[in-house]
């Protein structure tokens, strides 16, 4: 008892630090030996506030980064695409969906409602994520709702719209929504609630393209 009460009087050293100031005289008239250090260790096992104070946070592991860049081939062939873009309506969360025709990158992004200026700002995210990549939307393919848009579009972005034929869609979006949608529904039938706030809707559909875009 002696020896752990020694260890608390000098602010809890090392066992290793006491037993050399014990036995190098460090320390006048002391009446521990390195053998009762031992025996307390034994007998007590680690001292709880020397475990709290001295403790650290074990090392985290490392993370790799698994980027890589694409082949300059891939580059050369996909500088300039077409996608295809619609509105997606589900459980009254309203979206812009896109998908291109080169590597069928896919896109959902929510909207407040359909008018001309969250449409043109969800587009505008669409691009940037393009942009980021080196490559550039040339042409996009939609029907008659989205002509509003055309000569913004023309001015501010240098894109050439492709409208469909009247009362035509375009299939390319078409199966893009009914995909968003099933995965969707199906992440909703899992949640353990009969009703879901409008935000949970919103992030379901952003999270069904990511996941998506996972396999290509």
């Amino acid at each position: 008892m002696e020896a752990r009460s020694a260890m608390h009087i000098l602010n809890a050293p090392s066992t290793k630090s006491l037993k050399y100031a014990i036995q190098s005289g460090l320390i006048k008239n002391c009446p521990i030996t390195g053998e009762a250090i031992n025996h307390a260790k034994a007998i007590f096992g680690p001292e709880a506030s020397t475990l709290k104070g001295k403790s650290t946070r074990p090392t985290p592991k490392k993370t790799h980064d698994d980027f890589f860049s694409p082949q300059e081939e891939l580059y050369q062939h996909n500088r300039s695409i077409t996608v295809c873009i619609d509105h997606m309506e589900i459980e009254n969360a309203k979206f812009l969906t896109c998908i291109d025709s080169t590597v069928r990158y896919r896109s959902c992004i929510h909207m407040q409602n359909l008018k001309t200026d969250p449409v043109f700002d969800a587009l505008d995210k669409i691009f940037r994520r393009y942009n980021k990549a080196g490559v550039q939307v040339k042409t996009i393919k939609c029907d008659w709702a989205f002509i509003p848009l055309t000569d913004d579009m023309l001015e501010g972005m240098g894109v050439t719209i492709d409208p469909a034929a009247a009362g035509d869609h375009k299939p390319t979006a078409e199966r893009n929504n009914r995909t968003l949608k099933e995965r969707v529904r199906v992440a909703l039938a899992r949640l353990p609630y009969r009703v879901v706030p409008k935000v949970i809707t919103e992030c379901l559909g952003r999270q069904a393209a990511e996941l998506l875009n996972v396999f290509p």
